[in-house]
């Protein structure tokens, strides 16, 4: 038996059901395979970054998340004690809380195991064939398709599936990125840590403060509260000194518990043990003929800064337009050349940014951490990352270490994420994130029409631009846009699917219709370029 399809998903974590959910939004149709009989009963990934959360939002899901996350969980803050019945108490803050001013979104507190359903369900919904307790055999491919074997676990049985891509989403750990003869580079694992999820009668309140993570320096690890009373615990342990996780029984896991309580009075009842490695690695490359690596096959990083899982989202929404744009003929096969170029700076610096919070955060028994480069704010790593090459027509060069910029100054070059400005569209106020999000967008000025008119004569019913014009289809009452935006009255911005600047376009000295059509011909990689106009 032959499944066709026209792509394949390899591993169905956080990473591939975000791909297959973004996927199934397109109407691409996608086959999941996940080799563990469910989704994840750990929650190892916890806080989803308000960039993130703006992806979500675009699939419709963002209300059902905010289910699992109440007041107390967006309210709580990290700190660090010696441990929790210590009298002093270092308090760092509330991760990703100040960014109202940058989205129209917020961060979301969504244990893994939370989450998955939600994305598997979505994703089901909207037309994936999501397989759990299914594994990959084995693939090959050539220049027209992907040839995969798959088992299902339970019977036995064999299927064969047959997709013009595949994306490799099987964790650090799995076989493709290997399959592909893709190496990786960076300081490789740092340190070993231990998973414990325990029943606890401990408070998740601190001098009036709710918890959300508590660095412990007395077992140099931490504790993280969930709803219910089932908490988590990470601790470090370090083989050279002779440590093995099958040391972790339950009445050593109670006992490390205890001693990060600072009592010995304290429920502690082990529900699940498990081993994992902090770990830094990039992948040489992020694409090899028609397959493509995301999240944790591409990029390992660990857990400081809570980078990491949120990376993988953003590789998937990446590549998940840009696939859709292919198989609708409005971009060439070379478009896809330009996932690798977007994504493995980003993940490189990013990974760096982890490291420097881990170095800075945590003891390193093992003195394997490289030197730290200089920590940025959270919301540069999160909003202000710039792409130094792709799908985008750049007006200047942008060197490696100008990746980064702070989102309260944007630049609004090609290659970064739009700024999130309220506007007014229709009578009723909306984020331009909201607005330009999923289609192409032309933005112009108030003097634009010239733009406007160059976009009436492209229409092939293909790429679906839409047009908004200031002062005709949208008002910026505050000239806010105006300032984070750069764009004068005579100009055009040209905005991809995913929110992200393709072009800027001026009027003076230059054919419109020319210029427009050219810019989307260089950025969607065909020479015969046109686009549906649509009046917003």
């Amino acid at each position: 038996m032959t499944t066709e399809t026209s792509v394949l998903i390899v591993g169905g974590s956080l990473n591939g059901l975000t791909a297959a959910l973004l996927l199934a939004h397109r109407g691409v149709p996608c086959v999941v395979v996940e080799r563990h009989p469910h989704t994840s009963i750990q929650y190892k990934f916890r806080g989803i970054s308000p960039r993130s959360m703006e992806i979500y939002r675009s699939v419709g899901i963002e209300a059902e998340i905010r289910q699992f996350d109440d007041v107390d969980d967006r309210e709580a803050q990290v700190a660090r004690k010696t441990n929790l019945a210590a009298k002093e108490t270092v308090w760092q803050g509330v991760p990703w809380s100040d960014t109202r001013d940058l989205s129209p979104t917020t961060a979301a507190v969504c244990d893994q195991d939370q989450l998955e359903p939600i994305l598997r369900t979505h994703a089901e919904r909207l037309g994936a064939d999501v397989r759990f307790n299914t594994e990959l055999v084995e693939f090959e491919q050539d220049e027209n398709s992907v040839i995969a074997l798959v088992r299902d676990r339970a019977s036995g049985h064999d299927d064969t599936i047959r997709a013009e891509y595949l994306i490799a989403a099987d964790g650090t750990a799995g076989g493709v990125r290997k399959a592909l003869g893709i190496e990786r580079h960076g300081p490789g694992v740092l340190q070993h840590w231990m998973n414990v999820i325990f029943e606890t009668d401990l408070p998740t309140v601190i001098e009036g403060r709710p918890i959300r993570s508590m660095f412990l320096t007395d077992i140099n690890g931490a504790f993280v509260p969930r709803a219910g009373g089932r908490w988590l615990m990470a601790v470090q342990y370090v083989p050279e000194q002779g440590q093995r996780p099958e040391d972790f029984t339950p009445e050593y896991c109670a006992e490390l518990i205890r001693g990060g309580a600072g009592r010995r009075s304290v429920k502690a009842d082990i529900v699940d043990v498990r081993p994992w490695e902090a770990a830094a690695f990039v992948a040489d490359r992020f694409s090899e003929g028609r397959a493509f690596l995301v999240g944790d096959t591409a990029h390992v990083m660990p857990p400081t800064g809570g980078f990491g899982g949120n990376t993988g989202i953003h590789d998937a929404h990446n590549l998940a337009w840009k696939l859709d744009a292919v198989f609708r003929g409005a971009a060439g096969p070379q478009l896809l050349d330009t996932y690798d170029q977007e994504r493995r700076p980003v993940a490189e610096r990013t990974l760096a940014q982890s490291l420097a919070r881990l170095q800075a955060w945590f003891k390193d028994p093992r003195q394997k951490l490289p030197p730290p480069e200089p920590i940025v704010a959270d919301e540069a790593v999160i909003f202000g990352y710039r792409y130094p090459a792709g799908a985008f027509i750049e007006d200047r060069a942008v060197d490696a270490d100008d990746i980064f910029e702070d989102p309260r100054k944007p630049s609004a070059r090609p290659g970064s994420r739009v700024p999130h400005v309220m506007v007014e569209h229709r009578g009723q106020p909306v984020s331009t994130l909201d607005l330009f999000d999923s289609q192409w967008a032309l933005v112009t000025g108030s003097k634009g029409t010239p733009w406007v008119n160059a976009v009436r004569h492209l229409d092939d019913g293909r790429t679906g631009l839409r047009c908004y014009q200031f002062g005709v289809d949208l008002a910026d009452r505050n000239k806010r846009w105006s300032r984070a935006s750069h764009l004068g009255d005579e100009d055009a911005m040209l905005i991809r699917p995913d929110g992200f600047i393709a072009w800027r376009g001026r009027v003076r000295g230059v054919d419109p219709s020319v210029a427009l059509r050219d810019a989307l011909d260089r950025v969607s990689c065909r020479r015969e370029r046109e686009a549906t106009f649509t009046r917003a």
